[in-house]
């Protein structure tokens, strides 16, 4: 059986059964392995280190995957939690992560449609080890464009090259795609001591985590910097392109009138997320519960939840679809936070394109999309034809770290 399920989102470690495009797969099978989450600082390492190696063998059970958001797959206090593209297998005796995504689980990327929607890909040897690296990646990505594969796995310390600092520092910008959580260290144990580079096609940006370069420069005393590059869609814009006063009135008019979407929260297990959403905008556009209609032992556990660790565990996740409709995961969590005084909520949004299924194949252009185009557009946002070189990067930022 093969699951090709959408979104899902998890509170305080139990999976959420009224969400929007529900992507549980809950099995009353026994269970022998738990896929790991979050990783300190390490060596590189292989990224589904214990899980099943299916390569040659399909024992018949249950097979998941996920295209966009988690799986969960769960049999008491064993789960195991899939991102996107990640698989996992389960039967009586087991359940268990896959090292890699068997083929025939894999089919949606091996389609025209797939292929046709991707960007060109290279690998980071055909790089010229004389000239910049991140020069050269820059200019492969706007110019063609033309993508790195395979992608690392960042999330357990994987990168694509090392980078001295000063060589970062001349692509530094006000720009950014995220937000932390100011009640998480930025130097969380669980937070990945990689550096991401976060690349946009649309608007020909290359934006530096600006929140983790310096605790990173310093957690290597100055050394080389592991680096991921994050290539987005041609129609993914950071969210700094829409200003400081953004709403989600306004991210769902740019999706809807010209497919601008936002570039992916990197972790929002701890906190990380696209902005803070006032609770006006929570009570207008969506059907929040009456605090009478909620549970009372519900409600006791929400607002506990809510002192101890406010949204450092998890913001609140906005799926925006075509056709101008919004949907929140938890309305109930909601109320509650507004109940007791919290005006602004940190929020995630999800996107739910025509051919979302195909985007966890690598980045591209998707349907119905030419990049980032509009009159609406700010200032520097039009799109760049291809062929178009790179512009030059910002003066370099003086710093001591």
């Amino acid at each position: 059986m093969h699951s090709n399920t959408k979104s899902s989102r998890n509170i305080t470690g139990k999976p959420l059964l009224r969400a929007l495009l529900p992507a549980l797969i809950a099995s009353a099978l026994a269970s022998t392995g738990v896929q790991a989450q979050g990783a300190a600082a390490a060596p590189a390492k292989d990224p589904a280190a214990g899980c099943e190696d299916m390569q040659g063998k399909t024992p018949p059970g249950l097979y998941a995957t996920t295209d966009e958001g988690r799986t969960f797959l769960i049999k008491g206090d064993k789960m195991v939690e899939l991102a996107p593209g990640e698989a996992a297998f389960a039967n009586e005796n087991q359940l268990n992560c896959i090292k890699k995504v068997p083929d025939f689980l894999d089919w949606p990327c091996a389609t025209d449609a797939a292929q046709s929607r991707k960007f060109a890909t290279y690998t980071v040897d055909k790089l010229d080890p004389s000239s910049s690296t991140i020069t050269q990646v820059v200019q492969r990505y706007f110019e063609i464009p033309e993508v790195i594969e395979p992608v690392p796995n960042w999330q357990e310390n994987e990168y694509t090259v090392k980078l001295n600092f000063k060589d970062i520092v001349p692509y530094s910008s006000p720009e950014y795609w995220y937000q932390t959580n100011p009640d998480v260290d930025i130097m969380e144990e669980k937070r990945p001591k990689t550096l991401l580079v976060s690349l946009f096609v649309g608007i020909n940006k290359v934006v530096i985590d600006n929140h983790t370069v310096d605790a990173l420069n310093k957690f290597y005393g100055g050394k080389e910097i592991p680096i991921v590059f994050v290539f987005n869609d041609s129609n993914a814009v950071p969210i700094s392109y829409f200003g400081s006063n953004v709403s989600l009135e306004e991210l769902n008019k740019a999706f809807n009138e010209r497919q601008i979407k936002l570039a992916e929260v990197p972790l929002w297990q701890l906190g990380d997320n696209h902005f803070s959403a006032s609770a006006e905008e929570y009570e207008k556009f969506f059907d929040l519960p009456k605090t009478e209609d909620i549970d009372p032992l519900r409600q006791e556990a929400l607002a506990a939840n809510l002192e101890t660790y406010k949204f450092t565990r998890k913001p609140v996740f906005v799926t925006i679809m075509e056709g101008g409709k919004m949907y929140i995961d938890d309305p109930e969590r909601v109320r509650i936070a507004l109940n007791m005084g919290i005006t602004r909520l940190p929020t995630v949004i999800n996107f739910v394109e025509a051919d979302s299924e195909l985007g966890r194949c690598g980045p591209g252009t998707p349907v119905g999309s030419s990049g980032v185009t509009g009159a609406t557009t700010p200032i520097g946002g039009a799109i760049v034809p291809p062929g178009t070189p790179p512009p030059p990067p910002p003066p370099p930022v003086v710093s001591d770290s």
